[in-house]
């Protein structure tokens, strides 16, 4: 009995480790409102696994927003212009700027560190901001 016991106790243990884990900023699926991105980095420092699960999560967010950008103007026949190109890559810039952190969490394990990040950006301000750039380029 004691044998069968132990392991099984053992794997709920872990489990549950797991569980608790998955919803620790759980605030990362995107909606029409808003763009979301989670992400999570183990280090020995904790401020360096901070900064990496925000710059992951940054990393997945821009790709959303690059999609987005794509959907939504594509059609644009000044997107192959090198100016107006190189004014999208600063707007881009600028929205990773917007940015709100939703959640952040660091958890201690042993000697190291495991963070959790959750953020977010509005889509309208990422359309305002596309507009604004816009208009730019052709007055």
């Amino acid at each position: 009995m004691r044998k069968i016991l132990i392991p099984i106790i053992l794997v709920l243990s872990l489990q549950s480790c797991n569980i608790v884990e998955s919803y620790i900023c759980k605030e990362g699926n995107s909606d029409s409102e808003v763009f979301r991105a989670k992400s999570n980095a183990i280090s020995t420092d904790s401020n360096l696994a901070k900064e990496k699960a925000l710059f992951n999560a940054k990393a997945d967010i821009a790709e959303e927003i690059d999609a987005y950008i794509l959907d939504k103007y594509s059609y644009q026949t000044f997107l192959a212009d090198p100016e107006f190109e190189a004014k999208l890559n600063t707007a881009r810039k600028n929205m990773l700027n917007e940015i709100s952190i939703v959640c952040s969490k660091t958890i201690p394990k042993k000697d190291m560190y495991k963070s959790f990040v959750s953020i977010e950006i509005s889509r309208q301000s990422i359309y305002d901001e596309l507009e604004r750039r816009l208009n730019e380029e052709t007055q």
